[in-house]
């Protein structure tokens, strides 16, 4: 039994690392310029020891889009702080930034499937994506009443994808294209999103 349960963990180390490893991979060479050899030799495994615990490369593809679904909705912010209604979207612009920032290879395998596919993944879409846009759409909600549904949204989809790609972005050439000179990115990057924001809400 010990040497049945220490094989289970041993398997459970073992694919926990391919998946590790397979996300950055991903990320940087899409779909079809990862290969499955990649993969293995990125985890220190065997193909064989892959095939074993998912097949193909698109079972190992579909494992590790399901596991960053469950990444994102896992280390989502919870809470937001601020006491005015500008606090508040100051807060959730910072916290948006940070987070993205914080799981840059989720987000670029996001984007590069939806580069590649045309197309949030469902699991994102359906379980990260939609709650987060409803979440945000019952605070802008909050600010602006009379707005509809759709213009809500398109704030949000459009703040949350200037996030998203500039999060992304080399910080070094990032600066560089901005004329940051000895500023802080972070603080250059979250300042500018503030206000836009709070511009668009009237505050």
């Amino acid at each position: 039994m010990a040497k049945t349960r220490g094989s289970r963990v041993d398997g459970e180390r073992t694919r926990a690392r391919i998946l590790d490893e397979a996300l950055p991979l991903f990320a940087d060479h899409g779909f079809a310029g990862t290969s499955i050899r990649m993969v293995a030799n990125a985890s220190e495994v065997n193909v064989a020891t892959l095939a074993y615990h998912f097949t193909d490369k698109q079972g190992l593809y579909d494992t590790v889009i399901t596991r960053l679904h469950h990444d994102l909705a896992e280390h989502s912010p919870k809470s937001l702080q601020g006491t005015t209604p500008a606090d508040l979207v100051d807060d959730l612009v910072a916290t948006a930034w940070v987070f993205c920032c914080a799981h840059r290879n989720h987000i670029r395998m996001t984007v590069r499937h939806v580069l590649d596919r045309g197309q949030l993944p469902d699991v994102v879409l359906n379980n990260w994506t939609e709650p987060l846009y409803g979440n945000l759409d019952a605070v802008l909600g909050a600010f602006q009443p009379t707005w509809s549904v759709t213009e809500r949204r398109l704030l949000a989809v459009s703040t949350m994808h200037q996030l998203v790609r500039l999060s992304i972005e080399d910080r070094t050439q990032l600066a560089q294209m901005i004329h940051l000179g000895d500023g802080d990115l972070d603080e250059a990057v979250v300042s500018f999103l503030q206000e836009q924001v709070r511009r668009a809400l009237g505050l």
